[in-house]
């Protein structure tokens, strides 16, 4: 009877190992599988990540090259066009790929139903948006040089979109493209986690199985000792082989790590950027050279020093500490791929504009910010000089047309609201024309400035003086009397203080060598208005300065409706 049973628990014995073996398999399996899953997620999230950080960039660099172009010389701007369509065209395959999919691009072709959403289904879709800033700077770069102008209505919505709504919703999409990815591989760690415990735990049972039968027949067991004893030996050497390999392995990730260590060293120390490491307490890590540059700083001066006392105004150093605080508490998640526009303090007391870019990353169990820091003063005299482009008269540095009309409907709203009268003052050079005939524009110009000073001058604080074209200027006089009879006599009042003013000697100058006294008067027509809308006043003092023209010039003259 023994060697039937023996031959049925070697029977049994080979089948409970052959189940453990497949659930090895399967394990192993699993774990490959799981890993390649992650893997895919996380290129599949990069990409998306990448592409979209692309085009947060590649809005503004459009905005920026569309702004070029319309402030450059002739000769300039074939160069910014044909950059500007590389850009755009960029952007335009960039967002194609993220709606419809890119497989060169490692862009999947399927989203999720919050991603569609924001791309198609929200009242001011991201599609809709990117798709209209796309044909709008299109249609600029069909703009003929003549029709490219710095208030051309196309230019005006690029750079007001890109650094505004469409950077917003870029950010957005980025965010959103981070959290699901995140989101996924959790997913996908979690049912590795479990399907691996479910596997471990029918190992251990199997095992439980596999002894009992073990034990009744150690003697066999015994008796294979010796061959056990030159198995584990090979294994023994194995394990040495395996160790030596090991062995290798961290001597090569060591070598990997120096080396990487020393790029960042080389990039950090040519970088134009300053690059800057803190601890949780605040405390400056690490600070490259472009740091010293830009702040003024030696790393020995900051490196072990709190960074906000040293580079934050005082009215923003409050804030600042809370923020690193919940920083610390809370860890880092809110701040990884942040970018944004701070205040900041050179060592000699001076306050910029700085971009900054902060990330976090675990050293040592402690969270870490790294910040990339940009000086961006130039970008903001820029965009400063694009704003005084849009509203003021480059000559006289005087409020344009456009700007007047912001602050006309602005008054007539106040003065509906308040009941008082105002009054439109439209003022005409008088025989303007042949001074540019006879001496050249630059005298005109030099006549039109210095107009423009006695002008501010003698018109209240309250009032609006502004030059819409040529010789001619426009004044807006705000809160006069209730009484429409004493409101005119107030505008006259204003008015024939600027007549006198105006009709003072001139002294230009032609050249280098030629100063002559000039002497100019002005037609002047006035208009009150209390319920007008803006076209009807502008009309009527419009028409009472042209009957000034036609009487005789330097007067002033009311409108009256016979006119």
């Amino acid at each position: 009877m023994h060697p039937p049973n023996k031959l049925n628990v070697a029977r049994a014995l080979t089948w409970r190992y052959v189940i453990a073996l497949l659930l090895v398999v399967s394990l192993s399996t699993a774990a490959w599988l799981s890993m390649h899953l992650v893997i895919s997620e996380q290129k599949s999230t990069a990409a998306l990540v990448n592409v979209s950080g692309r085009q947060r960039m590649l809005s503004q660099r459009t905005a920026l090259f569309s702004n070029l172009l319309a402030n450059a010389p002739s000769a300039e701007r074939s160069q910014l066009r044909k950059r500007l369509t590389d850009a755009i065209v960029l952007m335009e395959r960039s967002h194609h790929g993220l709606t419809r999919g890119d497989t060169a691009m490692g862009l999947p072709e399927t989203r999720s139903p919050i991603v569609h959403s924001l791309y198609f289904d929200e009242p001011d879709s991201l599609d809709g948006q990117v798709e209209r800033y796309i044909g709008t700077v299109k249609a600029l770069l069909q703009l003929t040089d003549d029709e490219l102008t710095t208030d051309h209505p196309s230019l005006r919505y690029i750079t007001s979109t890109a650094p505004t709504t469409l950077l917003v919703a870029l950010d957005n999409m980025v965010a959103q493209y981070q959290l699901e990815g995140e989101t996924s591989v959790r997913r996908l760690q979690k049912a590795e986690t479990i399907f691996w415990l479910a596997t471990l735990l029918l190992l251990v049972l199997e095992a439980i199985l596999i002894f009992h039968p073990f034990v009744r027949h150690i003697r066999i067991i015994i008796g294979k000792l010796q061959s056990a004893t030159a198995a584990l030996q090979l294994h023994h050497d194995q394990l040495e082989e395996t160790v030596r390999l090991r062995t290798l392995e961290l001597e090569s990730r060591s070598h990997a790590l120096q080396e990487s260590e020393e790029k960042f060293r080389l990039i950090s120390t040519n970088a134009k950027d300053a690059i800057v490491i803190i601890g949780t307490d605040e405390q400056v890590i690490y600070w490259n050279p472009a740091a010293e540059r830009i702040f003024g700083y030696s790393a020995h001066e900051m490196v072990g020093k709190n960074l906000h006392n040293l580079l934050t105004p005082e009215r923003y150093r409050a804030d600042a500490h809370s923020s690193y605080q919940r920083f610390r508490d809370c860890g880092a998640g809110k701040l990884i791929g942040t970018t944004f526009d701070i205040t900041a303090l050179r060592k000699n007391g001076e306050e910029f504009p700085v971009e900054l870019s902060i990330s976090a990353f675990m050293f040592q169990n402690n969270w870490h910010a790294l910040g990339i820091i940009r000086d961006i003063t130039e970008r903001k005299q820029l965009e400063e000089q694009v704003r005084r482009l849009a509203f003021y008269d480059v000559l006289t540095n005087l409020p344009n047309r456009r700007m007047l009309s912001d602050r006309l409907n602005l008054a007539m709203a106040a003065n509906r609201r308040s009941g008082c009268h105002g009054a439109l003052m439209f003022l005409d050079l008088d025989n303007f024309k042949p001074l540019n005939d006879t001496y050249g524009h630059g005298a005109g110009d030099s006549l039109l400035i210095e107009v423009a000073g006695r002008l501010k001058d003698s018109a209240r604080d309250m009032d609006t003086v502004a030059r819409i074209g040529g010789d001619e200027f426009v004044i807006i006089l705000t809160e006069l009397n209730k009484n429409q009879t004493e409101a005119a006599k107030e505008a006259k009042f204003v008015a024939e203080k600027i007549r006198t003013a105006l009709s003072e000697p001139y002294l230009l100058h032609i050249d280098a060598a030629t100063c002559i006294e000039h002497h100019c008067t002005a037609s002047i027509g006035i208009t009150l208005f209390s319920g007008h809308n803006q076209d009807e006043a502008m009309r009527q003092a419009d028409k009472a300065m042209y009957r000034v023209k036609q009487t005789g010039r330097n007067q002033i003259r009311l409108y009256d409706t016979q006119d």
